[in-house]
């Protein structure tokens, strides 16, 4: 095991540091001037070019990079040019949201795929399951911006059951923050859930003809147990690894949903911190995905070194 975390780490600062030199590069391919847009476009060459000094954008890319770099590993990830905050704290301020979204359509998706995929292996031919099946790959095929549109639409608009934007925080206010949230968790745990059963499903039907199981049912032990005391813990590794990645990925990608429903999340200050191209809160935010997506997914392999001994050897 601590073979396997040493491993993990070293690649974990190998990647943080790829992904940390790639972004830097690539946000300053997004067209326009930061101090130009800051002061206007009536400003003056000479405040425009002070400006750009004092947000340290008049060395060379290499040179700014390098100070940004040397920045980062002292824990300063510079101060944002739109609120005027240090980008931590920005960062701070808006990640509640986002992980709130991203936690409770993860829980409910995992729990729903778990009942639905055992649903389907215990009775393969009820209608029920077998229709919840077809609606996995249906819900899979949707996008979430026209399935939260259809959702405003009939639920906000037409029965008026839900408000269609607003966040509360869940715990210092959750009577208001249940009503908000229902409508765009609701949305992460179609694609989610559809995802997972298919995951979970293809790892149920891998798991079934084997030998161990024939023994089992061999021995008279019915079907319900056989599945849920021998299949479901081998055939949720998979799934396991699945939930880890998605809800990293979840993090960094519920931009659509967070615009739709005004949530003030990591995914709508990413959007407002690119169209006032603030340099220093883009890489903060992205930095801050990064870590994410890498700490959560050494964690999932550290879950999975545990559930399976071999992995530990690997």
């Amino acid at each position: 095991m601590t073979g396997v975390l040493l491993r993990r780490l070293r690649d974990l600062v190998i990647i943080l540091v790829i992904a940390g030199t790639m972004m830097f590069f690539v946000i300053r391919l997004i067209p326009g001037d930061p101090a130009q847009a800051i002061l206007g476009p009536t400003a003056r060459p000479a405040d425009v070019a002070a400006l750009r000094t004092s947000l340290g954008l008049d060395g060379s890319l290499w040179q700014q990079y390098l100070s940004w770099a040397g920045h980062v590993l002292r824990g300063d990830f510079g101060t944002s040019i739109t609120y005027h905050q240090p980008v931590l704290d920005v960062v701070a301020a808006h990640i509640g949201p986002t992980l709130t979204l991203a936690v409770l359509s993860t829980v409910i998706s995992f729990v729903l795929s778990v009942a639905i995929t055992s649903w389907q292996a215990v009775s393969p031919r009820n209608p029920v399951a077998r229709t919840l099946d077809r609606l996995s790959s249906l819900g899979m095929a949707m996008p979430d911006f026209w399935i939260s549109l259809v959702l405003v639409l009939v639920f906000s608009v037409t029965l008026r059951w839900f408000p269609s934007s607003g966040y509360h925080d869940l715990l210092t206010d959750p009577v208001a923050a249940v009503p908000a949230l229902v409508l765009p968790v609701t949305v992460l745990v179609i694609g989610q859930t559809a995802l997972f059963v298919l995951t979970l499903r293809e790892s149920v039907l891998g798991e079934l003809p084997l030998a161990y199981l024939r023994t089992a049912r061999v021995k008279g032990l019915p079907e319900r147990r056989v599945l849920l005391k021998h299949v479901l813990p081998n055939a949720l590794m998979p799934l396991v690894t699945q939930l880890g990645s998605n809800f990293a990925m979840l993090v960094g990608g519920i931009v659509i949903i967070e615009s739709i429903f005004v949530v003030p999340g990591l995914g709508h200050l990413l959007m407002g911190a690119v169209s006032t191209r603030d340099f220093p809160l883009i890489q903060g935010v992205t930095l801050f995905v990064a870590v994410l997506f890498v700490v959560v997914n050494l964690l999932v392999d550290l879950s999975y070194a545990l559930l399976d001994p071999k992995v530990r050897v690997a």
